[in-house]
């Protein structure tokens, strides 16, 4: 007699399947989102920044690439962002030296790609006066 499985059994199953379907995705589902990422984190966004370092850690939609995404962290934790440097420090305890070593030369390839804002000019103080001030008696 042939029964049907309870789902408590087949639920595991199902669950670890639709948990693999995507391991196997390397192709970029927006690539326009992407690029629109790329371009706000090259615009100096520290947000944008830790985005695409996330991207990179965990493979979602690109490449599992852990060099890429230290480059990407330790960009924006330069830029402020606090998450950031704790996922810089996460992802570099499990590199290797040789892997690490890329990290730093990608690091100085996106930083040379990043437009930095211009220092806010700051308005000169007023003259001080010329004519001498009274005082009180």
């Amino acid at each position: 007699m042939n029964k049907i499985l309870p789902w408590k059994r087949w639920l595991p199953l199902l669950l670890l399947a639709l948990l693999a379907a995507p391991v196997g995705a390397t192709q970029v589902e927006d690539p326009a989102g992407l690029e629109n990422l790329r371009k706000a984190a090259e615009g100096g966004d520290a947000d944008a920044m830790l985005e695409l370092g996330i991207l990179y850690e965990f493979g979602y939609q690109m490449p599992d690439n852990k060099p890429p995404a230290l480059a990407w962290y330790r960009l924006a934790a330069e830029a402020g962002n606090p998450k950031a440097a704790a996922r810089a420090e996460a992802v570099r305890g499990g590199m290797s030296p040789a892997e690490i070593e890329q990290a730093n030369r990608l690091y100085g390839e996106y930083a040379a790609s990043i437009r930095r804002p211009a220092p806010a000019a700051t308005t000169p103080a007023p003259d001080a006066p010329t004519e001498p001030v009274p005082t009180a008696k």
